[in-house]
Formats: C-alpha cells, sequence, structure tokens
C-alpha cells in the first residue's frame, strides 16, 4: 500500500519530543501526541490485527470429520440376537475445489489493506484537527493580549478625563463613560480568557486528555506562505487517502467477487474406515464420496450482489473525489480572502488607525480632541487589530485544511515527490 499522507506535519511529529508537563507546547509536540495517545487511532491498531486474524483463519483448511454408527442393532426376529450387528468407525475430509481457500486468503488480504487505508484516512483527521486546534489556542492566547492591551488603553484616558474635569474642560459624564469603558475592556479580556480555557481544553482532547497539562502554545501567526494556483492544488487530490483508498476497495471487492464465484464449485467429501462385522468381529474397509449437486443453487444471487458491488465502487471513488473538490475550493476561497483581508489590513488599516488613535489621544489630553473622538479612534484600532487576528487564524485554518486534503505541504519544493510510507508487514 502507498500512502503520502500529510508528509509536512507527518514530518514534524516524527521529530517531535514529548512535551514535559506545565511547559509551552510547540506544533510538533501536539502532533505527535496526537498520533501517539489519540484513542481513535489506537482503536485502528486493533482493527489492522482484527484483519490480521481474517487472514490466518482463511489459510486454514477445514478439519477432517470422526464418526462412529451401528447397524443392525438388535431388533426382532433374525436381528434378534445382535449376531449380524456392525459397528463403522469413519474418518472423512472435505476437500475444497474451486480455488475457496485462495480466494478467502485474498479477500482477508484485501480487507487487512482496506483497514489500513482506514487509518490512514482517520490519521489525516487527527492531525488536522489537531493543528486547527493549536492555531485556535495561539489565536485565542493573541486575542488574550489584545484585550489585555485594550483594557491598558481604556485605563489610560481615566486618569486623563479626570484631569480636564478637575480642570474645568470636561463634563463629570466623561469620567462615567471612561469607566463604563474599562470594564467593558475588562469583560472582554474576561470572555478572551474563558475562550483561551476552552480552546486549551480541544486541543488536550485531540490526544484523549481532558485536562491542559501544557501552560502555553508557542508558534507564530505571522508565518505566511506563498499562495499557490488551484489548479496545482487541484493536480495533488488523488494524493488524498480519502481517493486513494478505493484502489483498496476495489480489490477488495474484486477479491469477495471471486470468493463468491468459488463457492458456486461444489465441494467432495471422502470417507473411510473400518468397519466391524458380527460376533465374528470380521473387519472390512469402507469408503465413501459424496457431493452436492447445484441443480438449484449454484451462488448465483451472492454472485450478483458482489458483482454490483464492484461496478459501484467508481462511482463511489468519484463522490468522494467530488466531496474532496468542494471542500478544496471552499477552504481555497478562504485563504484567498483571508490573504487579501491581511495584506489590506497591514498596509494601511493598521499603520493608520494605530497613528490615529496615538495622535488623538495625545490631543485629548491637550484638549483639542472630545472623549467621544477618542473612544472612537481606540474602537477603530481595536477593532483592526481583531479583524487582522482573525484573518490571521482563518489563512492558518485553511491551509492546514488544505493540506489535509491534498496530503501534501501547501508550498512545495520544484523536486518535491512524497515518500511511499512502508506496509505494515
Amino acid at each position: 500500500m502507498h500512502t503520502r499522507v500529510f508528509p509536512l506535519l507527518l514530518l514534524l511529529a516524527s521529530h517531535a519530543h514529548a512535551a514535559s508537563p506545565g511547559g509551552s507546547l510547540s506544533l510538533s509536540d501536539a502532533l505527535a501526541r496526537s498520533l501517539r495517545q489519540n484513542p481513535e487511532l489506537k482503536s485502528f491498531d486493533w482493527d489492522i490485527r482484527a484483519a490480521e486474524a481474517q487472514t490466518i483463519q482463511a489459510r486454514l483448511k477445514p478439519n477432517p470429520v470422526l464418526s462412529f454408527g451401528g447397524q443392525n442393532l438388535p431388533g426382532s426376529g433374525p436381528y434378534r440376537s445382535g449376531d449380524v450387528m456392525e459397528h463403522t468407525l469413519e474418518l472423512s475430509q472435505l476437500v475444497e475445489l474451486g480455488g475457496k481457500r485462495q480466494a478467502r486468503v485474498n479477500e482477508a488480504a484485501a480487507g487487512r489493506t482496506v483497514a489500513e487505508w482506514a487509518y490512514q484516512v482517520r490519521r489525516v483527521e487527527v492531525l488536522k484537527n489537531t493543528t486547527q486546534a493549536f492555531i485556535q489556542v495561539l489565536a485565542s492566547q493573541r486575542q488574550v493580549q489584545l484585550a489585555e492591551e485594550t483594557a491598558a488603553l481604556a485605563e489610560k484616558v481615566t486618569p486623563m478625563t479626570q484631569k480636564r474635569v478637575e480642570a474645568g474642560k470636561a463634563n463629570a459624564v466623561e469620567v462615567m463613560r471612561s469607566n463604563v469603558a474599562v470594564a467593558s475592556a475588562k469583560i472582554e479580556l474576561e470572555q478572551a480568557k474563558r475562550t483561551l480555557a476552552t480552546a486549551r481544553i480541544n486541543l488536550a482532547a485531540q490526544w484523549g486528555s481532558q485536562t491542559a497539562d501544557f501552560d502555553a502554545v508557542k508558534g507564530s501567526l505571522e508565518s505566511i506562505k506563498e499562495v499557490p494556483k488551484f489548479s496545482t492544488l487541484i493536480a495533488r487530490i488523488q494524493s488524498n487517502p480519502e481517493i486513494a483508498r478505493w484502489s483498496a476497495e476495489r480489490e477488495r471487492r474484486q477479491a469477495a467477487l471471486a470468493k463468491q464465484k468459488s463457492l458456486a464449485k461444489a465441494d467432495i467429501t471422502v470417507s473411510a474406515g473400518p468397519r466391524v462385522l458380527g460376533k465374528a468381529d470380521d473387519i472390512s474397509f469402507v469408503v465413501g464420496f459424496s457431493m452436492p449437486l447445484p441443480f438449484r443453487n449454484r451462488n448465483q444471487g451472492a454472485i450478483a450482489a458482489a458483482e454490483a458491488e464492484v461496478a459501484k465502487t467508481e462511482s463511489e471513488r468519484k463522490t468522494s473525489e467530488i466531496n474532496v473538490f468542494t471542500q478544496l475550493s471552499a477552504a481555497y476561497q478562504i485563504l484567498l480572502r483571508a490573504t487579501t483581508e491581511m495584506a489590506l489590513l497591514n498596509k494601511d488599516v493598521l499603520p493608520g488607525a494605530q497613528q490615529a488613535e496615538e495622535a488623538i489621544r495625545q490631543g485629548y489630553e491637550a484638549g483639542r480632541f472630545t472623549q467621544l473622538e477618542i473612544l472612537d479612534a481606540r474602537r477603530t484600532l481595536i477593532q483592526a487589530r481583531n479583524q487582522n487576528l482573525r484573518a490571521l487564524a482563518d489563512y492558518h485554518q485553511a491551509v492546514a485544511e488544505i493540506e489535509a486534503l491534498t496530503a501534501a505541504p501547501i508550498t512545495l519544493p520544484r523536486a518535491f515527490a512524497p515518500t511511499p510510507a512502508k506496509t505494515r508487514n
């Protein structure tokens, strides 16, 4: 089985070491934890073991049957004395014809491969979910920082307002407005902390933990990559395990069809054993042969059902491909929107809002601007910062989605060639 699953994240995970409890957690640490400890991934190990056990069972031949019987037991007339009683000890063996045993083995082996692909599909999903949960924690940490800065800005205005009131340059109502602004900023800070706590628990849940044993996550949301063309990404979706697995599923269904066809061939049973004859204890040997006559039941229905399963495989594969394409298209649009939004915010909006807030705050202290003007300038700056943070988070969430859908990093070197994963033996 050849798999090309999330190479960038798998590389990070393979080189990660377990982060010590209470420290900072990197993305590679989080991915490594999920790969080692995610409960659902662990359950897939048992699925693969079960499939391997099915292969072992399929190789086994039918057991011989030992039977014992008596004839001419004491009854009436000439059989009353039991002198003509006979006893037969017989060993019989079912001989499978039509390649049934090999067909069973082939189906079981194909089932094992399908189970491995199911693991690969879920592994990609776990890696994606962990990455997106990590990004959410990183963004929530930044949101707490912004909320703290917002509260600090609000608290700076209050003493300025108090001085203006004392100097008779402003109404006492302005102090009340400043206090309300400070209280609102503190409420937003508390909400940001609660959102962060929820995001931390969600990240820890990716590796089956109910508590977040790390203080913070470390990473940079400002790390932005060049957005590739959509046509480049479309060309990679065949590497998605959800699509690639259908080749293995087709082989399994074809193996199931071959097994049903083999069951249409009648088996034979051969038998042999000694027979003890009457009082004289004379011994003779008996041999036997039997086979069903397939006049009516030639397994037609099961064969037709298996043929239908094979025939619909391509339609199901195409459906998976369309679903992946649709998800990729949606994620790509989010990526483009976030990239454009960040460019505009960082080029014009954020610098302008920052400069305006500083100028108006200084002018307010000097009495050149009203309280409403400084509150409006501060609100504009806060909105711009929050908007930029949302765009950064959306960008990285979209990148994680795209890398999962294409099973490759979003930007590849020219000579990049994903390495097939080794098949379990």
